[in-house]
């Protein structure tokens, strides 16, 4: 069993997403497998043309060489991680210009050879934390493009990074022992990844998760109880907003509760 890691963050092993990837390859390792860590920004990914060349048909970049050797290597996994840091309210430019490099040897999802090899999404919004789901939805698709089986997705930011951090080596553990399973068909595929958690997230959702956390977060701190009990009224507040069909109500709701949340973090 071998588990592979990408890290999309050009900061290498100075960046959050190395320090995630790391602990989930420790868990790996943990139970038996061998692991590797591929940085994006030592392969330097150029950015598709679209150039007319049959690489859907034969995996080969006629571009990029190295593009074909990272199909390669990323096929002969066993088992994927993929970690991208938020630019932009996106996956970063890097883990992107990867994505649309990627040939797997099975086929997108219209072919018919189906590999299901088990899948981690990480996307790290290290700032304000917001973009953290579109980013994750991104990996998401590409991920169900290329057939891999998924895990749940991992959305991170500061407010949650110690929680992350915790569960990262079960995480490895998981993708260590799990065996390839195949999907029955492409509604199967689709409808796994439309029924994963975070995948139909919008923006007032993001802020709505966000403002939970820092809530969770500060609570345990015990240092701002009266700020945890402003956020909790103004987060009860916006659930009967949502319940009463007001939904620029529940917009302004969420957002002041982030806006102090942040701030008192």
């Amino acid at each position: 069993m071998k588990v592979l890691g990408v890290v999309g963050s050009p900061r290498r092993e100075r960046g959050l997403s190395h320090r995630i990837v790391t602990k989930v390859l420790e868990g790996a390792n943990t139970a038996g497998a061998q692991t590797e860590l591929l940085y994006l920004i030592d392969q330097k990914p150029q950015y598709c043309i679209h150039c007319g060349h049959s690489c859907f048909e034969d995996g080969e970049c006629a571009q990029e060489a190295e593009a074909t050797s990272r199909s390669r290597l990323v096929d002969a996994a066993d088992a994927l991680v993929v970690c991208a840091p938020v630019y932009c309210w996106q996956a970063n430019g890097l883990t992107t210009a990867f994505f649309d490099k990627h040939r797997p040897s099975a086929g997108h999802w219209t072919r018919d050879r189906q590999h299901g090899r088990h899948a981690l999404g990480i996307a790290v919004a290290g700032g304000t934390g917001s973009g953290v789901f579109t980013a994750l939805q991104s990996i998401y698709a590409w991920m169900c493009l290329s057939k891999y089986r998924p895990l749940d997705p991992a959305p991170v930011t500061r407010f949650n990074l110690s929680d992350v951090l915790a569960d990262a080596p079960g995480l490895g553990r998981t993708l260590a022992e799990a065996q390839p399973r195949p999907f029955a068909d492409t509604a199967e595929l689709m409808l796994t990844y439309d029924q994963l958690r975070f995948m139909d997230f919008g923006r007032i959702d993001e802020f709505r998760w966000l403002a939970e956390q820092i809530a969770r977060g500060l609570e345990a701190r015990q240092d701002a109880q009266t700020t945890v009990d402003t956020l909790q009224r103004l987060m009860a507040e916006a659930t009967s907003k949502r319940t009463a069909g007001d939904a620029r109500g529940e917009a302004e709701c969420i957002m002041r509760t982030y806006r102090i949340g942040a701030a008192a973090w």
